[in-house]
């Protein structure tokens, strides 16, 4: 079993008041992590609401539900623990938690989680807001899949950071990655050795996601242009958005492109990266750039099979969209105070990433290569002469040496991410 970094953080909480809620993409192993988890509580309440015995026990009375928890909880000294898997699908059981943790604060931990995105944002902001923590559960990350520890955290702490660094690249990276990425890092169809029945499951997980989140929430009105829309979507990751594009080419309006892509972010498919928003004195992009929460679910959807050659634009984007994946799921699960952008001015200069912590920033470069170039970190060089709140550069790549690239410029290896 992968263990999963967010696991520390449910031990950090679990003296703490508060309910606590995980959301997630489908099938990143929610049930899974949570099933572990609760095995260090022998005496705790479990109500698997994916159990149609337990999901008809308690939706025509949910007034049961309570009173049996409130039962539980006379009946101990310490802290009674409940966990509810699929809570979603009983809406009430919120309000219903709501009550208890008041009425037995201290006395009652909740735990919930489920998969259905929307219901469960919109729930907790309506009944559990301020009486909750929340964390996302995003697909395997590289150092879950390799059990090591990032090198991410230390981005800021340069002087650190090459000790963290492994400088050789371990033999096997570069065929873990390939299968990665025609796989996905969905704990399911990643940990497939066959490739064939890797794809009939992400088939059925399009499909799911499709009927269970979009049209059985009545999110859009056109299932079949949502459709369209979300592969053309995921032939464009890590592209500039560009709504007035899509509308043309779906013959619906970019107000409605807009909100498509609202719908991808609620329900954890994809994220955007603004742009840069400090004052350059050069024009520069407005528009977000979207970045799929797993690169090769993105291109599993376009319709894309295989692998490009190395050298290929393609395989760049490939590599961009996989390191801008591992970077936000370490910022969750390390709680990073980082805020992500990009740059790009009218006249193409443009640079992948800027991260900024507080007052200090850093300007990143995503290249595919082995070997870098000058040529490779000129537009960090450029930024940083605009803008002196940028104190170095990083560049992640497959290079394995040096770690210094010129002054202020440093070499981050892919596999160390």
């Amino acid at each position: 079993m992968i263990a999963r970094h967010l696991k520390n953080w449910l031990f950090s909480v679990a003296d703490q008041p508060q309910i606590v809620q995980l959301f997630g993409l489908r099938q990143t192993g929610k049930t899974t992590l949570m099933d572990d988890f609760r095995r260090g509580y022998k005496n705790a309440l479990y109500f698997p609401l994916f159990d149609l015995v337990t999901l008809m026990r308690y939706e025509s009375s949910p007034e049961r539900w309570v009173l049996e928890i409130e039962e539980e909880i006379k009946r101990r000294d310490g802290t009674l623990h409940v966990f509810v898997d699929e809570i979603q699908k009983i809406p009430v059981f919120f309000q219903a938690i709501q009550g208890i943790h008041e009425k037995y604060k201290g006395r009652v931990k909740f735990w919930i989680w489920g998969s259905s995105a929307r219901p469960l944002k919109r729930q907790r902001a309506e009944t559990l807001a301020g009486r909750c923590f929340s964390k996302t559960l995003w697909p395997l990350s590289q150092s879950e899949l390799l059990n090591k520890n990032s090198a991410l955290p230390y981005l800021f702490k340069i002087n650190q950071l090459q000790e963290k660094l492994e400088f050789q690249e371990p033999r096997d990276h570069l065929p873990s990655f390939l299968k990665w990425i025609q796989h996905t890092m969905l704990p399911e169809p990643c940990l497939q050795e066959d490739i064939s029945l890797a794809h009939q499951l992400l088939q059925a997980y399009q499909a799911t996601y499709l009927e269970s989140e979009i049209r059985r929430e009545n999110l859009v009105q056109d299932i079949g242009t949502f459709e369209q829309f979300l592969a053309l979507a995921a032939s464009e990751n890590t592209f500039i958005v560009n709504d007035a594009v899509k509308a043309k080419v779906l013959g619906i309006s970019p107000h409605t492109v807009k909100a498509y892509y609202g719908i991808l972010e609620d329900t954890f498919v994809c994220r955007l990266i603004p742009a840069y928003s400090k004052s350059l004195r050069v024009q520069i992009s407005k528009s977000p750039k979207a970045y799929f929460t797993d690169t090769g679910l993105a291109r599993f959807i376009s319709g894309e099979r295989g692998m490009p050659d190395e050298l290929s634009p393609q395989f760049g984007k490939i590599v961009e969209g996989f390191v801008i994946d591992e970077i936000l799921k370490q910022i969750e699960y390390n709680d990073l105070p980082w805020k992500l952008s990009y740059l790009r001015t009218k006249n193409g200069m443009e640079v992948d990433i800027i991260i900024t912590s507080g007052s200090v920033k850093i300007a990143a470069e995503i290249k595919a290569s082995q070997k870098l170039h000058p040529g490779d970190y000129q537009a960090i060089l450029k930024l940083m002469e605009m803008d002196p709140e940028i104190k170095y550069g990083i560049v992640f790549s497959r290079q394995s040496a040096p770690f210094q690239l010129t002054k202020n410029i440093y070499s981050f290896p892919l596999w160390n991410l």
